[in-house]
């Protein structure tokens, strides 16, 4: 809330069964909240002149096909119909993965769509973003992501699990919740009988896997820093920061109050409020995070649960706790 100093809550457990609490001190892998931090990424090469938005993306990928028919901004927009790899990926495994790999398995097991069919989300078009980023500094995208936003914006507690190395004795336990109704979006085979109804998936999956779509680690205090500087305008011109949560197009995602989307924003409604940013949901970590630009207020929250069912109350339970974090402040601002 403007003019009041950033407020952390913690509950629960860090890890479960040893009943050990949870502390200001943990780090949580924030999953699909990265898209936000890959798009901000290309847009300051945008904004340097490296990139433009509206160039085929054959410069970098002229294999890709139907790449001609995909400008830049398509890979960040959920329009490019590439396919995906979400649900084919194992989510048990210890394989590296690499970039280039990521993209082939989406190939090999999704059905490539017609660009600019319609907004289905793309988390292949974010590997594809951190590609880019790669090939124009010559460096891991996670370079580029600390040099220019983590280090400037003191965020001490983010890494990118695909480069770097972070804390483990740090990370709260995640854990997946057995699915009543046997629809799980994940498949979990191999994973052995739960316990008291929960596995604990934290070793399950390589952030390698999710890449730039979701590789992030991180806090609530740093999310909300970074996402009070972007929307402050202390990171990119009002020219690309309008082309990040302004321009936005009508979006719906399964277990959320998702109504917009744009350059790595979604926009949730929460009754009359208009919140931008972003969910990630990856195994054994839900979150959530966004910006009341009415109200000038920004909150994250974040579980170390979830669930194979996107619609799992395990992850779409975020929603009724947020709505009430962004009324309580709106009210607090009036």
């Amino acid at each position: 809330v403007p003019g009041q100093k950033m407020m952390l809550l913690t509950s629960g457990f860090a890890e479960k069964f040893n009943r050990t609490p949870m502390t200001s001190n943990h780090i949580f892998r924030i999953a699909s909240c990265t898209k936000t931090f890959i798009a901000t990424g290309l847009h300051l090469l945008v904004e340097d002149g490296s990139v433009d938005f509206e160039e085929p993306i054959t410069k970098w990928f002229p294999d890709i096909p139907r790449a001609a028919e995909m400008p830049v901004r398509i890979l960040l927009n959920h329009r490019s119909g590439l396919p995906d790899f979400e649900t084919a990926m194992p989510m048990i495994s210890d394989k590296v993965w690499t970039a280039e790999e990521v993209v082939e398995f989406s190939f090999e097991h999704g059905e490539q769509k017609d660009p600019w069919h319609g907004m289905e989300y793309s988390n292949t078009g974010y590997v594809l973003a951190g590609m880019i980023i790669a090939k124009e500094t010559g460096k891991p995208y996670s370079d580029h992501l600390r040099r220019r936003i983590f280090e400037p914006m003191g965020m001490e507690d983010t890494w990118v699990g695909t480069h770097e190395k972070f804390p483990l004795d740090r990370e709260a336990r995640g854990y997946m919740h057995a699915d009543d109704d046997d629809n799980g979006q994940w498949d979990v085979s191999g994973a052995g009988d739960p316990k008291d109804g929960v596995w604990d998936s934290t070793e399950w999956f390589p952030l390698s896997g999710a890449n730039a779509a979701g590789d992030m680690i991180s806090t609530p205090n740093d999310c909300v820093k970074f996402l009070n500087a972007l929307f402050d305008g202390k990171i990119l011109s009002k020219k690309q920061l309008w082309e990040m949560k302004d321009n936005l197009d009508s979006a719906a995602f399964p277990g959320s109050n998702t109504t917009h989307h744009g350059h790595g924003i979604l926009g949730f409604t929460y009754d009359d409020l208009l919140i931008k940013g972003h969910l990630g949901q990856i195994p054994g970590h839900t979150s959530v995070m966004g910006r009341d630009e009415k109200n000038c207020t920004t909150a994250m929250l974040i579980q170390n649960s979830g669930a194979g069912d996107f619609e799992s109350f395990y992850l779409a339970g975020v929603n009724e706790p947020m709505a009430s974090i962004f009324a309580e402040a709106a009210n607090i601002s009036k």
